[in-house]
């Protein structure tokens, strides 16, 4: 209106060019403040715009960080409630709560490392020697229990054979678990079938294994021990891989013991243990191995090996020293052990009757591998 007045008067009182002038100018402003109303409205526009991204992110978040406090929730429940009936009186609690166990691990592989120490701790747990069970002294029900008890940790040890086991040597492969480190440290085995593991690690310390312990084919990424253990029946190491070395003291194998073929990195060391029957170890290709105070109980077979160095050092033969086709760089230097039968002669072995330097050497042999010696 204000607008309308003026341009009225000043219509009245001047001439019409003036006029004209005047008109153009309030058109020309006229459009810049229709232009820079129309900046502004844009500039609100994007702000909206910008501020309703911004909630939808934020919402996002909080969505997608409520999911996970969920998901978390329920694994953490799942996971108490299945650790809890891991110490159920029922074995078919037990049994649940391992497959449950593995549900979670299958599922959310950051849980996969926790689920596989928790299998193992399952196998440390007492456990009655197979030939108790079978001893006309016990119950039926104890018997019972103890048959169920079996099955049990059967099903635990399949689990880890399930998902540690080589994908290239298995059809399952959409179950592989890589990288894990299993732990069988003071664990009671019944018969393991371990065929073509692939683990990162492997522990096996003060572990008790009952009949036949199988890891043929296993494949261990850093240094592996075999400590104290006591293996009864026979155990098969064949075609193991042990690519951060191989160690076994203080142990005691009742049966044979299968080692041919094994591709062992150096170091691999063997001391104070007890070999009860034959110690195959066959088709060996290079490297090294060095023996310290073992008791061989039955026969040492080395056919159709080469090694880079071979020593045996204070051992003790029962059986047959038997040396076919063996290939050696060096030497096979025997020191300060004792044959029941005369081993064969082979142009490379070397029979010592000692070395003054001999607890220093597999000390610093030992201290390579990390062992206590």
């Amino acid at each position: 209106m204000g607008l309308s007045a003026v341009l009225l008067v000043v219509y009245r009182t001047a001439d019409a060019q003036r006029v004209s002038t005047l008109l153009d100018i309030v058109r020309i402003g006229l459009s810049v403040g229709a232009g820079t109303g129309g900046l502004f409205a844009l500039w609100l526009a994007t702000r909206r715009q910008r501020s309703a991204e911004q909630t939808l992110v934020l919402q996002h978040e909080v969505s997608r960080s409520t999911v996970m406090d969920s998901t978390e929730r329920r694994i953490t429940d799942q996971y108490s409630k299945a650790i809890d009936q891991l110490g159920h009186e029922k074995s078919a609690v037990r049994l649940g709560a391992i497959y449950s166990l593995e549900r979670i691990a299958q599922k959310h592989p950051e849980h996969r490392q926790t689920v596989v120490d928790v299998f193992c701790s399952y196998l440390r747990l007492p456990f009655a020697a197979p030939e108790e069970i079978d001893d006309d002294s016990s119950s039926t029900k104890e018997k019972s229990d103890e048959v169920a008890e079996l099955e049990v940790r059967r099903t635990v040890q399949g689990m880890i054979w399930t998902h540690l086991g080589d994908p290239e040597k298995r059809k399952f492969k959409d179950k592989f678990w890589p990288a894990m480190r299993l732990d069988l440290s003071r664990t009671i085995l019944v018969d393991p079938n371990f065929r073509y593991l692939s683990v990162l690690n492997l522990k096996c310390e003060n572990t008790v294994a009952y009949g036949v312990a199988d890891f043929r084919g296993i494949r261990v990424e850093e240094a592996c021990c075999f400590g104290g253990v006591k293996f009864f029946g026979t155990t098969i190491l064949a075609e193991g891989v042990f690519r951060g070395g191989l160690a076994v003291v203080r142990s005691v194998f009742g049966a044979e013991i299968d080692l041919s073929a094994i591709n062992v990195s150096d170091p691999f060391f063997i001391g104070e243990s007890c070999f009860g029957g034959t110690f195959g170890l066959t088709k060996h290709l290079l490297g090294g191995l060095v023996l310290h105070n073992c008791h061989f109980g039955s026969d040492v077979l080395l056919n159709n090996s080469e090694f880079d160095l071979l020593m045996f050092l204070e051992s003790d033969f029962r059986g047959r020293f038997v040396t076919e086709e063996l290939r050696i760089d060096t030497v096979v230097l025997v020191v300060g052990s004792t044959f029941r039968i005369p081993p064969e002669r082979h142009e490379h072995i070397v029979h010592v009757e000692g070395l003054e330097n001999t607890p220093e050497l597999i000390r610093s042999i030992t201290e390579q591998l990390g062992v206590d010696w």
